[in-house]
């Protein structure tokens, strides 16, 4: 009796711990699995609205995290995601191995046009369910729903242009173009493939074009954000090459 109490007390401590194995945060705060998200923007210069997501693994072993992505059929959009590599439109499932007590960057892509790169009408929308779990466990699984909505007018005051990094693949510097109004604070955060970041660089307001070293980085792929306000606008990735 006493061992099969124990063996029942270590199963459910198991299965808690690994229903606990996972968070998530997005635009820097903590979020719930089930939550659905509005997100009412502009396009940007992809003629997409872009869905940002900080997956982190709570354990001290690598879970290799797998995502499904459910666009709902009426969808007018080309929806496609960014999970360790990105994936054309059509592919509805991909994984990427998150490192013990690391989190990996999440992109969802809406792309607002259609088959034949026209951009849809304003006032489009998309909604889009993405679904995640460890690959050891798929009894366990997180999922968000995201509203994607093209409405300009929904814009903030804040006017941002900020460019693709340049050279890609970078060296030692790696470059963005900006210009920007009304903006309290902008800084560019720079992260590796495990969502750490490596470097942080503030953006003179008055100027257009900041360059950044990265000849510390080790070779391979990185993610940046541009952070304005203290709210990330944009996230895209570059290539540090030698």
């Amino acid at each position: 009796m006493k061992k099969f109490l124990l063996s029942l007390v270590l199963m459910t401590f198991a299965g808690y711990m690994s229903a606990q194995s996972l968070s998530f945060k997005y635009e820097g705060n903590a979020v719930e699995p089930g939550t659905t998200i509005d997100i009412v923007s502009d396009i940007n210069d992809s003629m997409e609205i872009q869905f940002d997501l900080h997956v982190i693994n709570t354990t001290d072993a690598d879970i290799n995290v797998v995502l499904e992505m459910e666009s709902d059929p009426s969808n007018p959009t080309q929806d496609y995601f960014c999970w360790g590599t990105c994936y054309m439109p059509g592919v509805l499932s991909g994984s990427n191995t998150v490192v013990a007590g690391g989190e990996g960057i999440f992109n969802g892509h809406c792309g607002f046009y259609d088959t034949d790169w026209n951009v849809l009408p304003v006032g489009s929308e998309a909604k889009v369910t993405y679904t995640f779990y460890d690959e050891r466990n798929q009894d366990v699984k997180y999922s968000f729903v995201v509203n994607f909505k093209y409405q300009p007018d929904a814009v903030e005051e804040i006017n941002t242009i900020f460019s693709n990094a340049y050279p890609n693949p970078a060296n030692n510097t790696v470059s963005f173009d900006y210009e920007m109004q009304n903006a309290n604070s902008a800084a560019v955060a720079i992260y590796n493939m495990m969502g750490q970041e490596v470097v942080r660089q503030d953006l003179n307001l008055g100027n257009s074009r900041v360059d950044i070293n990265v000849s510390d980085l080790n070779e391979g792929v990185y993610f940046y954000s541009l952070i304005v306000n203290n709210q990330t606008v944009k996230t895209n990735k570059f290539v540090v090459s030698r």
